[in-house]
């Protein structure tokens, strides 16, 4: 039953983005290179790599890697070198370590051609391009090809015709222009950054709140203070190290008083709890529709206290020296581990709605306690 369960649960985090989430394709679209360094043909560079760019543009929504990104990235790598941009090796290494799909790439070569072909004559000067697109997520090659181009003056046409033919093999992975719709568009525009407010309440504490009489050597938690009220603000970086993961930062505080029974008194010690929290969590984003689905696991630290009021009584109680008391405050800090899940409704691309639960358990010495804390309110998407 329990392996069952786990497959389940693989399988809902592998499948469900997939199935309910589209977003714009990441294509990295390499410099052509001009192989021999021939100075006649070097402006082939960037007239093939903007033909084919202006055309996929054309025909297909995507989100490019700018050329600035790709090529500092490579020269950061130990193991990649940007003037060998123009091999299938470097394209299918730098996507992956860039989280590209598509990588789009290829070298050209001015030579003397032997054979006679179609607008081609023997002995003459041609261009001879190879062409590759590789689908990076899946590690193949969606196509690879050749073409041959006179070095005349149809060598302009016959690079609009090589762009339309890398535009025909990048039909299978790339999709047609609005076929995604407009809101995949809008949400291409949107950063991985995350603010947010929330408000909450504490609703259920382990062990169960105090409810005997209270006593001046009674070890009280602020877990011990029914329902406090909580405000929160929040910072979320989506995507972080692999698609889907974030990390986010919560602080906030937490306040709520309570009335404690004393014994052989009609009147009760009134308990004010605060309780100012700072807590950082990793969480795996699950997407359905507008819904999103987001398990959390983290830890933090409570800056807190109790502060008990005597002063209502009708004989205060006394310190150790004899002492009357009027008041007392139990300092309850703490570090302290949680862990929950988050579920957000998509109003628009940028504003969310959010509820989550999360269990806290905090670490004394000699104690640990732990609270159900419930939350909800807008984050918003920079």
């Amino acid at each position: 039953m329990s392996k069952n369960i786990a497959l389940i649960v693989f399988g809902l985090l592998t499948f469900t983005p997939q199935l309910f989430a589209q977003s714009l394709k990441k294509v990295m679209i390499l410099d052509f290179k001009n192989l021999d360094k021939n100075p006649d043909y070097t402006y082939l560079e960037d007239s093939i790599t903007e033909a084919v760019r202006n055309d996929l543009k054309a025909k297909f929504d995507f989100r490019e890697m700018q050329r600035g990104d790709w090529h500092k990235l490579a020269e950061k790598n130990l193991f990649l070198w940007p003037e060998d941009n123009y091999t299938r090796s470097f394209g299918l290494n730098l996507g992956a370590v860039a989280r590209q799909d598509i990588v789009v790439g290829g070298f050209y070569q001015a030579i003397i051609e032997k054979k006679a072909s179609k607008g081609v004559r023997a002995g003459s000067y041609v261009i001879r391009a190879h062409v590759f697109v590789l689908d990076i997520g899946k590690r193949k090659v969606v196509s690879e090809f050749d073409m041959v181009m006179p070095a005349d003056a149809s060598l302009f046409g016959a690079v609009e015709e090589l762009a339309a033919r890398v535009v025909k093999e990048a039909k299978s992975v790339l999709p047609n222009k609005g076929e995604l719709g407009q809101e995949a568009i809008e949400a291409d525009d949107i950063s991985p950054h995350e603010i947010g407010i929330l408000a909450g309440i504490s609703a259920h504490s382990v062990p169960d709140i105090f409810s005997g009489n209270f006593t001046t050597d009674k070890k009280l938690h602020n877990k011990d203070v029914p329902q406090t009220i909580g405000v929160y603000g929040t910072y979320r970086y989506h995507d972080f190290l692999w698609p889907r993961l974030a990390i986010d930062i919560a602080g906030g505080a937490q306040f709520g008083s309570t009335n404690l029974n004393v014994a052989n008194d009609s009147k009760k010690v009134k308990a004010d709890a605060t309780d100012y929290s700072l807590a950082a969590h990793l969480g795996l984003r699950i997407d359905a529709w507008r819904f999103s689905f987001m398990p959390l696991a983290g830890g933090g630290f409570s800056l807190a206290s109790l502060n008990l009021d005597y002063s209502t009584l009708s004989v205060a109680p006394v310190d150790s020296t004899g002492k009357e008391l009027n008041s007392d405050t139990i300092n309850t800090s703490a570090p302290f581990a949680e862990g929950g899940l988050k579920l957000g409704f998509r109003i628009t691309q940028r504003l969310h709605l959010n509820v989550q639960g999360l269990y806290r358990q905090h670490f004394y010495i000699g104690a640990s306690v732990g609270q159900v804390i419930a939350t909800g309110g807008l984050t918003f998407r920079l």
